[in-house]
């Protein structure tokens, strides 16, 4: 440890500044240069003094730099271990002024070298990313470091990192717009829009244009373009509109594929009134900016990719599927009715991928009934039509699922219409040796249960155990509530018309725990009829509408609950009203007196039994949420 010391206190004039040689900054604030040793440096990372200087803030102006730079002059370029020059750490750190200085010394140096052209020292990249001091000052967002280095030498702008990444990707892609905006108004040619993964500057465009944000970074970031719409339409008119078609990501994904998967409609808008022909570029897996947007649900891109590109429909991906067919797979309801509604679409209902299904096909191996309602409602769709193994979608539905009631109630529903239609259901396989038939051979068999392990495998309905599962309890609530609701409603009813305790009462207190009796057993018949109404209202409507809606059940179980509660408070009302007529009323008023639940007065066991079982369900409850 002496020996170190005695290093240090060697290379060193001061000893209050020796922390610099292991890369720390163990001072803030600005040191003099004249006090460190020129020819030594740091241990950690090999830096000289002007990487120290700049490091520790030291005054590039003072006279001890100036004399440096004059006698140490190839110091002030000179990389440290990982390549950085004392230019590249200025511009991480945002040292303008020293900046400023190295850019004029380097004039200076190349000047006395006999170089023509002293750029080339602002050229050098270092050794871990190959980054030039430009792609430093864009990468931490300095703009006047970053400017004055654009002034200097334009050239810096076609530059990539060994990343492939050009300083106007990088300034797109940090959202750092007034630096994109000030290499885009250079009036070099040759300004490289590349970026990383075979991406574009519009990509990165695109991806950082989330709306939900990007008002406040652009009123943050941004100095020379006013939103975010112009600033793309800026790197268009300086980059051409062939730039929206490359694509050479993972993906092979084109801005407008990520324009439609974010549901940036106006961008999609900007795009093809750029470009028309984009529309119809395919990614690796055969799908266009269509195809995305219809997996996403996006309907505003949906609208504006039609109205711009009517014919786009047709275009088919590698397994030969529609974007009908891939908003069918992912339950897209929306997208269907939209898709439907476009003419384009019209003739391509019954369109067959590569398996031989159609949208139906689609629709029933993932069970999205909904999808298929609507699908079969179409006069366009062929119902009986067969895919490659000879299944109709009907048929899939009877083969590959266990219907809930609710499911059953909808196939009943299609049969029936199907059967007024007289449009067949069945393959001309099956029909040929009896629909149905209730005997099959071994060999049939085998063959169902391997496509119904097929469609589980391909996330088929047999996947969908979950919401079958649901279905089935929903469907369970809604029977009790209606049992439930019908139950209490007749007792009520029945309470309330035949008037028991219908004698004159000979006291005040009997008069008028009749009346909370009455109180009572009328807010239980209404809660129940309430219940009721809600179940048959959503029967009626869905019948009506020819579709399904989403049963209450939250409503109908509060009020099944407000309902028996009320029930419980009538029977005990009732009770007391009976018990005040009693000749034994003085006792019981007398053994009632200190409490509620005092077992003396007949009322209380049932309110002692209703306690009772609410506080086993919230026992049963917690025991659940272990």
């Amino acid at each position: 440890m002496a020996r170190i010391v005695d290093m240090l206190k060697s290379f060193l004039t001061h000893n209050l500044h020796f922390g610099w040689l292991f890369d720390r900054e163990v001072q803030l604030t600005p040191l003099d240069v004249g006090d460190l040793d020129p020819l030594a440096k740091t241990f950690g990372q090999g830096n000289n003094v002007f990487h120290v200087a700049i490091k520790c803030a030291a005054n590039p102006r003072a006279t001890s730099v100036n004399t440096l730079l004059l006698s140490h002059s190839l110091l002030a370029f000179q990389p440290n271990n990982k390549g950085d020059a004392p230019l590249h750490m200025a511009a991480r750190l945002g040292h303008e002024s020293f900046a400023v200085v190295l850019i004029n010394h380097a004039k200076v140096l190349a000047a006395a070298e006999g170089h023509s052209d002293y750029r080339y020292l602002l050229r050098k990249v270092n050794y871990v990313k190959g980054n030039t001091a430009l792609h430093e000052a864009v990468i931490n967002g300095r703009f006047e470091i970053a400017k004055r280095l654009i002034q200097e030498d334009p050239t810096l702008t076609s530059l990539v990192n060994k990343a492939g990444e050009s300083p106007l990707f990088l300034a797109v892609e940090r959202r750092f717009y007034d630096i994109a905006s000030i290499i885009l108004d250079t009036t070099f040619a040759d300004c490289s829009v590349l970026g990383g993964n075979g991406m574009t500057v519009m990509h990165a465009a695109v991806i950082r244009s989330c709306p939900s944000f990007d008002a406040r970074l652009l009123l943050r970031n941004v100095t020379r373009a006013k939103d975010f719409d112009k600033f793309v339409k800026k790197v268009l008119e300086r980059c051409g509109s062939q730039i929206l078609e490359k694509a050479e990501d993972e993906l092979g994904w084109t801005p407008l594929h990520y324009a439609a998967n974010m549901g940036h409609s106006t961008m999609v808008k900007l795009f093809l009134k750029a470009k028309r022909s984009v529309a119809y570029i395919k990614d690796k897996q055969g799908m266009t900016a269509l195809h995305i947007s219809a997996r996403k649900g996006h309907i505003e891109v949906i609208k504006e990719l039609m109205k711009e590109c009517s014919d786009i429909g047709e275009i088919l991906d590698n397994k030969d599927r529609t974007a009908l067919h891939i908003a069918a797979e992912h339950n897209c309801h929306s997208v269907v009715r939209t898709l439907m509604n476009e003419r384009g679409f019209t003739y391509l209902i019954n369109e067959q991928d590569n398996e031989g299904n159609t949208a139906l096909h689609v629709a029933a191996i993932h069970g999205h009934y909904e999808i298929m309602k609507r699908l079969v409602s179409n006069k366009m769709s062929n119902k009986g039509m067969s895919n490659k193994m000879g299944m109709t979608a009907f048929e899939i539905l009877l083969k590959s699922t266990t219907p809930a009631d609710s499911i059953a109630t909808f196939m009943v529903g299609l049969k029936l219409w199907l059967a007024k239609n007289k449009d067949p259901l069945l393959s001309l396989q099956d029909t040929g040796f009896g629909m149905m038939k209730s005997s099959t051979t071994e060999k049939e068999t085998t063959r169902d249960s391997t496509q119904i392990q097929m469609r589980a495998q391909s996330g088929g309905p047999n996947i969908k155990e979950d919401n079958n599962n649901n279905g089935q309890h929903v469907q369970h609530m809604q029977n009790m509530n209606l049992v439930v609701s019908t139950l209490i409603a007749g007792i009520t009813f029945q309470a309330a018309i035949t008037m028991p305790f219908a004698a004159p009462y000979k006291t005040t207190k009997g008069l008028e725990t009749f009346k909370d009796f009455m109180t009572a057993n009328s807010l239980a018949f209404g809660f129940s009829a309430g219940s009721l109404l809600i179940h048959f209202m959503f029967a009626m409507l869905s019948m009506i509408f020819e579709r399904k809606f989403r049963y209450p059940t939250m409503v109908t179980m509060s009020f099944i609950s407000l309902s028996i509660s009320s029930f419980v408070i009538a029977f005990i009302t009732g009770t007391k009203a009976l018990l005040y007529e009693k000749k034994e009323l003085s006792s019981l008023l007398m053994e009632t007196k200190n409490g509620a639940l005092s077992f003396s007065a007949p009322e209380n066991y049932a309110l002692a039994a209703f306690y009772f079982t609410i506080f086993y369900v919230f026992f049963i409850v917690r025991r659940l949420k272990r």
